[in-house]
Formats: structure tokens, sequence, C-alpha cells
């Protein structure tokens, strides 16, 4: 638990193409999982580690993200306000619109369509320590990875020099590096803890327009001689990116296998309607006013609300968004359905 009153911003700005057509319809931090959404999940684990006062920025389907937190201080116990981005600006870009909330404390940053049970706690003292010692501006918590070329990786000082003072210092950055190229498989989490005095390094939005995080800000704080570091979550953290079908679907088997530490809703709703003679296999979320009719099979698949699955249908590693009519067709495997916006 962090006693100290800091804030937190939880980025949820972005489109989520690759979860086309289900994107259509549901920004990406909407997606639903364990019954809650990805944001949902995120809010309860920043409470867990008592931050309970948040910012957010939204673009992409922004009055469905303010709409489903409306009520986010009764349901959830937190303090949420939002700040809408007419155009998309990068992750530095999205921070630099909430620098003034954000310049109030130390601050946690968070990407708001990862699903993640990581320590913040134990992030959080490592980061202070290393101000005390160091004056560290930012803290970046890093997972090993086995495939490196899906993701941002952290190279720190104790990698290239073993008797190094300050081990956890980041020194270099490899984007989505191949294996035979990679200086390390310690992969960025964007889960960040951030000084106040790291805005100054932002630029104006008429010096740049868009401005990232992982490949603008920190590069330019390491020309520059700054303290960043890299602190290793245990590796029984969980730790995804619901970016895509197939890690959406991934994502909702280790739910069911124990491997996240997440407080889960209703993932069969008790709204739905199945058939006594319809058949569930494997890991299943299915939605409210669902229905599942006679001899119909669902396996590990997600169903979103309002969804209409025929007699004798068979819905197997697929996922199919609110509303979806079936025309026709009663076998779908490995798709991603979504109702027509046209």
């Amino acid at each position: 638990m962090i006693n100290d009153q800091i804030r937190a911003m939880v980025l949820a700005a972005g489109v989520g193409s690759r979860l086309k057509p289900l994107s259509d319809q549901i920004p990406k931090p909407l997606i639903r999982i364990g019954g809650r959404t990805i944001m949902d999940h995120i809010m309860l684990l920043l409470k867990r580690h008592g931050i309970t006062n948040i910012i957010s920025n939204t673009h992409y389907l922004a009055d469905q993200i303010q709409s489903h937190f409306a009520d986010a201080k009764d349901r959830l116990g937190v303090d949420i306000q939002f700040v809408y981005e007419d155009q998309l600006s990068g992750v530095a870009g999205g921070i630099r619109r909430c620098q003034d909330f954000l310049r109030q404390s130390t601050a946690c940053i968070i990407m708001g369509d990862a699903l993640t049970d990581i320590d913040l706690s134990l992030v959080y003292e490592q980061h202070k320590q290393a101000v005390k010692e160091h004056g560290c501006l930012a803290t970046i918590a890093q997972m090993q990875v086995e495939d490196t070329t899906q993701f941002g990786v952290i190279v720190t000082d104790s990698l290239l020099n073993p008797d190094s003072e300050t081990p956890s210092r980041v020194v270099k950055f490899q984007e989505k590096p191949q294996a035979e190229d990679a200086l390390s498989n310690w992969a960025n989490t964007g889960v960040y803890f951030f000084e106040p005095e790291i805005y100054d390094y932002i630029p104006s939005v008429e010096e740049a327009a868009i401005y990232d995080v992982a490949g603008d800000l920190f590069p330019k704080l390491l020309a520059q001689g700054k303290f960043i570091q890299a602190v290793a979550v245990p590796q029984d953290s969980y730790w995804a990116d619901l970016g895509t079908p197939a890690q959406y679907i991934e994502s909702l088997a280790d739910l069911a296998s124990a491997k996240v530490n997440l407080d889960l809703g209703e993932s069969i709703s008790s709204q739905a309607l199945i058939s006594d003679q319809a058949v569930l296999e494997g890991n299943n979320e299915i939605g409210a006013g669902v229905k599942v009719g006679a001899g119909a099979k669902v396996k590990n698949s997600i169903i979103w609300d309002n969804v209409d699955i025929p007699e004798q249908a068979v819905v197997e590693d697929s996922i199919i968004g609110p509303d979806y009519v079936f025309n026709g067709n009663k076998n779908i495997t490995n798709k991603v359905l979504a109702k027509s916006l046209s």
C-alpha cells in the first residue's frame, strides 16, 4: 500500500485498431474480461495500492468511457476526471494535457488497455529510493519476455557493467529488436512513476504536436544525463496488452487458471439465458442479455451483451460484439464479429 497522497493517469485515448471490428463499437479501455472492463481492473488495481485520485485522457469514443465511469466514486471508490483530446498527440502528448493535475505529486502513469496485477507499491518504493539517492525522474516497471520483437526493450547499467553502483539505471532503449540484436529481454510494461520535474522536458504543442514517452521523452532525458531507472517486477506478475483477438482469448484462459491476481466480476452474466441443452466448454465470457439456444456450443469465446446464439450453432475461439445478429452461418471459429455500424 502506498501511504503517500500520489496521483495517477490512465491513458485511454487510443483506437485499438487491431481489435476491429469490435473496436468500431467499443473503445479498447472498455473491452470486458473477467466480468469487468480493462479500465475497471486498472482503477481497482490503483485503489488496491492506495491511489484514488486519477485523471484520464480520452479521444476515440470518449463519450462511452466518460459515461461508463460516471459512477466511479460509488462503484469503484475512486475519483476520476477526464481530459478530451480532439487530436491524438502521442503518449507524452496526452500526459502534457494533464500535467497541471499530475505536477501536484509523484504520479503513476499506466496504460488503459493493459491487463496487469503489477505490484505498484513495490515499484513506488524503489522509485522513491532512487529519487532520494540519485534524483531519479522516472521509474519504469520491467518484465522479462521471451520474444523481444513484440516489445520495447530496456538496457540497464548492470547488463553492460556488472560492477555498476547504479545497476537499475537505464542506459539504452531498443524498439522491438530481433533476438540476435537484443541487448536485453526486459520489456517496458508502460507502467511508470514520474516526478513533477519530468514535465519540464515535454515540449509544447507548438514545438511537437505529437510526442511519445518511450520514443521521444526517455531518449531526451538519457541524452541530457538524467537518471531513469527500471525496476524488475516479480516474474509471477501478470501483464498483457489485450490488443489482439488472440491475446484477448489467451488472457481469458489466464484468468480462469488464476494466473492473474485481480478482483473479478461475473464471467458468465446472471442475466444471460443459457439453454439446459447448450454446451459451454473451456473458458468463456458471456454478457447480459445473451441467449444460447438448445444444442448450441460455445467454447473459449467472448460473447458480448444481447447476442442470440441460435440452436445448434457452434462458436469457438471467437469474439462476438454486442447486438450481433447471426445471418445463416451457425459455425463460427477464430472470428471477430461485430454489428455493422453502416
